[in-house]
């Protein structure tokens, strides 16, 4: 019985995770001036609808056929707010890498979003570039700091 739980465990413990990694910091400003400076763009912008596709490539993203009425990756965001850059339109689409470090956006939401330009010449973004909604009254607050210095 002990070399069944032990066999189990290490079959646990061994398996490959894909959790999205990001670079830890020693203070969300401290996190929040590194993004903002590597950034494209920062703009505040509200999800206005998500283009998200229920299968990528060979796997379903989603069971739930009204899971893009609740929000997704593939976000169409209004701006409202330009931080950082020079951006000639209102409405901008982030196109997600399709990866466990995919941002998610909720639809009617408004985030800061920490926007970066691919080779495409898209915009992008994920969960360790900074972007957070603005319900998130912490990350709010370190945006404020940095953004009075």
């Amino acid at each position: 019985m002990t070399k069944i739980i032990l066999l189990l465990s290490f079959i646990a413990l061994s398996y490959n995770s894909y959790a999205c990694k990001c670079n830890t910091y020693a203070s969300i400003e401290t996190f929040m001036e590194e993004r903002y400076s590597a950034s494209d763009f920062v703009v505040s912008a509200k999800v206005e609808f998500v283009k998200d596709s229920l299968t990528k490539g060979n796997y379903i993203m989603s069971a739930d056929p009204t899971y893009w009425r609740q929000g997704g990756y593939n976000a169409v965001l209004k701006v409202g707010k330009v931080y950082k850059g020079d951006i000639d339109t209102d409405t901008i689409e982030i196109i997600p890498n399709w990866s466990n470090c995919s941002q998610y956006f909720k639809t009617g939401h408004t985030y800061i979003v920490f926007v970066y330009v691919n080779k495409k010449g898209e915009f992008t973004t994920n969960v360790c570039s900074g972007s957070f909604s603005t319900i998130q009254v912490d990350k709010c607050k370190a945006f404020q700091k940095i953004r009075k210095e």
